[in-house]
């Protein structure tokens, strides 16, 4: 699967797009949430995104984000049948770094 990353470096006010290539049977049942953490743990470690200890509810709505020009919840986000996903900072938040916005 190929995963475009809206970057941001508040340090130098720099925007960026990386585009990753993950395996998409390491994608089978997987939410945005965990590709995120594919990410970070596989590619990437510096990709500032929003998760915490109890995640994966839709509940607080502090991982939204824009996948493919939707507003979503990274948690809840199935990746299935996706081919390519662009994740990019929710529209209308501030944007801190990356995908985590306030």
């Amino acid at each position: 699967m190929k995963v475009l990353v809206d970057r941001y470096d508040p340090e130098n006010g720099e925007k960026r797009t990386d585009t990753f290539e993950v395996p998409e049977s390491a994608c089978e049942g997987m939410t945005v949430m965990g590709l995120l953490g594919y990410l970070a743990l596989h590619c990437d470690p510096t990709i500032a995104y929003y998760h915490h200890s109890v995640c994966d509810h839709g509940i607080c709505g502090r991982c939204t984000l824009s996948v493919n020009g939707k507003t979503r919840l990274a948690c809840i986000t199935p990746l299935e049948g996706l081919k390519e996903v662009r994740l990019a900072p929710a529209p209308g938040r501030t944007v801190v770094r990356d995908l985590v916005t306030r």
